[in-house]
């Protein structure tokens, strides 16, 4: 038999309490959970959407996404940092390579 790459979740409910398991280890902030099984998608393998309740989030990439207008009063772009003169390009460059930016 074949390892799976894919990971094991188990949904528990009890009541109105629904609590969801990744690989045995229990995912905090779950607010809602669906779960769909379409012969036609996916290879016929089950797909699991959980909605997280989130106090910071990170994304870890260097593209950048079209945030939704509500976020813009929060966020600035790394140009108009650097045409400011609050950075310098380097600056800029060695925060984005350490991963803080």
């Amino acid at each position: 038999m074949t390892e799976s790459k894919f990971p094991t979740i188990d949904i528990e409910n009890t009541g109105s309490l629904t609590r969801v398991f990744l690989n045995g280890e229990e995912v905090e902030g779950v607010v809602s959970v669906a779960f769909s099984h379409s012969v036609r998608e996916h290879k016929s393998f089950p797909t699991v959407k959980v909605e997280l309740l989130a106090e910071k989030v990170h994304i870890g990439t260097h593209q950048v996404f079209d945030l939704p207008d509500i976020y813009h009063p929060f966020y600035v772009s790394s140009d108009k940092l650097v045409e400011a003169g609050i950075l310098t390009m380097d600056q800029l460059n060695e925060l984005v390579d350490k991963g803080m930016l």
